[in-house]
């Protein structure tokens, strides 16, 4: 048995024409890091790895000069079992941007040090939004303040609600007046260097491959 839509962006979804079947996305076709691949892919889109932003500010430490990885992804509710997020493949043979299903969800992802505990700071991902993306990107290119990753270069993030949405507040600090406003102690040089050793490189969510997108788009239609 079919199961029932829970939301109606996908009413009126067309057969699929037949066709040949979509080619493999390659690396720079579905997201990739650099401030480039940010501003296309952002365009586009209307657990313990990650860092967690709350209400209270948190200390991080930015440790890429640009994303790593940036993405942008469907959300697809009808997925019953694993993520309901689909990395879209960024390229115009994208089988659920072919069926008129558009990402939604833009992702910028770097590499953090979050000092939420001081005296355990700690490795993270950071997913940013397109807004803090591109605060960021300013800051980066700004020869004044920039590079991200700039020894002396801290920042506290926070988030707050405000009706219906979600806003997220960046701050930077420079490391002399870190411990004074913070209480939180700047990292050493062999920290940073420990921590960029460890950084993740590899993209963050891994594409579903040719079948598995087919599986998943005569899902959506047959329902």
């Amino acid at each position: 048995m079919s199961e029932q839509r829970t939301f109606g962006r996908r009413r009126g979804i067309p057969s699929a024409p037949a066709q040949e079947a979509p080619k493999a996305p390659t690396e720079s076709d579905s997201g990739t890091g650099g401030w480039g691949s940010m501003d296309k892919l952002a365009s586009q889109a209307s657990g313990d790895l990650y860092l967690k932003i709350s209400e209270d500010p948190t200390v991080i430490k930015v440790i890429d000069a640009d994303p790593f990885d940036n993405y942008v992804a469907h959300w697809v509710e009808e997925i019953k079992e694993g993520s309901k997020s689909v990395r879209c493949w960024g390229n115009d043979d994208c089988p659920l941007c072919g069926i008129g299903d558009k990402p939604k969800k833009f992702s910028a992802c770097f590499n953090v040090v979050s000092c939420e505990d001081p005296d355990n700071p700690e490795l993270r991902v950071w997913e940013a939004g397109v807004k803090i993306a591109r605060q960021l990107k300013d800051i980066a290119l700004d020869d004044r303040r920039g590079p991200l990753n700039r020894d002396d270069l801290y920042f506290t993030i926070s988030k707050s609600q405000k009706a219906k949405a979600v806003e997220y507040h960046l701050e930077r600090i420079r490391a002399r007046d870190l411990e004074e406003e913070t209480g939180v102690r700047p990292l050493s040089a062999d920290e940073i260097a420990e921590f960029t050793a460890d950084r993740r490189t590899e993209p963050v969510k891994e594409l579903l491959d040719s079948g598995e997108m087919s599986q998943l788009v005569k899902m959506l239609l047959d329902d």
